[in-house]
């Protein structure tokens, strides 16, 4: 599982926006919603460039000045977003404009500086090398983090940069008025900002950021996005048809220049599908009021999955798993198991249904990882559903997420001595079920997981992980 697959699924899509479909801007009711953009984490300067009479932000990229009648129509578009939230701005919201070009250039050169800072040496080798054992794709770690830059380049339609609280919104050059496309996607930032401002998000991303812990990053996302996308939604709703054609032929073309892994994609189904639902029911319950209470709470994925769990605010269990002394091996990493990296692991062998399904019934789970000095990882976890049906389903989940691989071959022979089923392959992987728990060992060299089962069995330690 690994911290790995954290920093992949969220240091990284944190700044960027919009999904793999183009969103629907219609003129929808006061409970729809519409995608255009995200959260970052990044920060930002601007500066003069005298030689070239340019203003520039801290990577030299150009950034295009309002004129009055763009400010005049920013006033309105605050006035607006604080009308419908029933929440005011503390201080007047930061923004920057780009050419098109040029806001790819920033996500893109943003998320590069981030990657240099967050990284060790072997780290990023280590988390390709995770998603490569998890079945997720194999790319190289080169290749990998050219396929993020790009997704950062075409994934965004604006966004909000939680650190440094600017919004970021590319624009048409040489125009006296942002079209109707740019007033949404601000509307949508706006929507951003003002909880940026009200509800402290940048202490709260720093502190997660500090811990190296994101588990409560998910849900309280996927809620920031409802509220946004619901305001976005009054505002669509407020063009008369004519306008809304207008708006639909002035989204710029966000279509990447190559073909994306799928799983890339797996969180923005939570945060813009299951999260906009979630938040229709939430805004039903208690209108908008409801939904600024709901940006304070910390809801799990699973809660975000169902709605249900999250009006009963149902946790996870606190899951323990031991940390084995290996004779090859250094503990490296532990934490725990979210909905959100079932379905991440899952979907694009068993669907989304199903994977879903499977996340809802999560009562808990815990891994830790260990490396040894070729820097190859061992990776354990241990879950717990919310009864042994629910475990029964999980388990099911995962071994038919096994089954449907060609990479992996079904392992047996006479001195077997543990329970559950061995896959050989590339990557081995033992799997058991024993009602109470399911665990699961990934390991690159076969030899060493086959002799570990044999330890583990004797000793009884696999009642441990």
């Amino acid at each position: 599982m690994t911290k790995y697959i954290n920093y992949l699924l969220i240091i990284f899509l944190i700044a960027c926006c919009t999904s793999e479909s183009e969103p629907q801007l219609q003129a929808i009711d006061t409970t729809s919603s519409s995608t255009t953009s995200t959260t970052e984490s990044t920060t930002t300067t601007s500066t003069v460039k005298d030689d070239e009479d340019l203003v520039v932000d801290e990577f030299g990229i150009e950034l295009l000045m309002a004129s009055p009648e763009m400010i005049d129509q920013f006033d309105e578009l605050i006035t607006f977003v604080e009308k419908r939230t029933g929440l005011e701005f503390v201080d007047y919201p930061k923004f920057n404009f780009y050419t098109l070009e040029g806001y790819r250039d920033y996500s893109a050169a943003s998320y590069l500086d981030d990657f240099d800072k967050d990284y060790e040496d072997g780290e990023w080798e280590r988390a390709v090398l995770s998603e490569n054992m998890w079945g997720l794709t194999e790319a190289s770690p080169e290749k990998m983090k050219d396929l993020i830059v790009e997704f950062q380049r075409c994934a965004s339609a604006g966004s909000y940069n939680l650190l440094d609280q600017i919004l970021r919104v590319p624009i048409k050059r040489n125009q006296t008025k942002l079209n109707f496309w740019e007033q949404s996607v601000i509307v949508h930032e706006l929507v951003h900002s003002l909880q940026g401002q009200i509800f402290d998000l940048s202490d709260w991303y720093s502190t997660m950021k500090e811990n190296d812990d994101f588990m409560n990053y998910p849900g309280r996302r996927s809620i920031m996005e409802a509220q946004a996308d619901l305001v976005q939604a009054y505002w669509v709703s407020n063009l008369d048809p004519y306008d809304r054609d207008r708006l639909s032929s002035e989204r710029p073309n966000f279509r990447c220049s190559v073909s994306l892994p799928e799983y890339f994609y797996i969180p923005f189904d939570l945060y813009y599908d299951f999260g906009g639902r979630l938040g229709k029911e939430i805004h039903s319950n208690g209108r908008m009021e409801a939904l600024n209470e709901a940006l304070y709470k910390l809801p799990t994925a699973e809660q975000i999955y169902s709605p249900e769990k999250y009006f009963s605010e149902e946790p996870y269990i606190d899951v323990e798993i031991e940390k084995l002394d290996l004779v090859e091996y250094n503990f490296l990493e532990e934490g725990q198991l979210d909905s959100l990296d079932i379905v991440y692991l899952l979907q694009t062998k068993i669907g989304q249904v199903d994977a879903v399904n499977a996340a809802i019934g999560l009562g808990g789970g815990s891994w830790v990882d260990y490396v040894n000095d070729d820097n190859d990882l061992f990776m354990t976890v241990k879950i717990e559903g919310d009864n042994r049906q629910e475990l029964n389903e999980i388990a099911e989940a995962f071994m038919n997420w096994a089954n449907f691989q060609s990479r992996f071959t079904k392992f047996s022979n006479d001195t077997q001595t543990w329970d559950g089923v061995l896959y050989q392959g590339d990557t081995n992987l033992w799997i058991h079920n024993d009602g109470i728990y399911l665990r699961m060992a990934l390991s690159n060299d076969f030899d060493f997981i086959f002799d570990f089962l044999n330890i583990c069995s004797s000793d009884q330690c696999n009642t441990n992980f």
